[in-house]
């Protein structure tokens, strides 16, 4: 993930979190304040990162 991609990914698990937290979601709020901690600790969630080709593969069996 480049750094740009790693931003976007932050702000979408922030949103999540404070729409969690307004909704009193405190599990789903956990979980996104969890994954933005070890994404900036430089972790990796496979279902963060799609490779190119897997992602049009994807994409051509969903148009299909």
């Amino acid at each position: 993930m480049n750094s740009l991609d790693l931003e976007v990914v932050n702000v979408l698990f922030f949103q999540q979190m404070i729409e969690a937290v307004e909704e009193e979601q405190w599990d789903e709020a956990a979980m996104a304040l969890y994954k933005l901690y070890a994404i900036e600790e430089g972790e990796r969630f496979s279902d963060l990162t799609v490779e190119p080709d897997a992602l049009n593969d994807s994409l051509e069996a969903a148009a299909a």
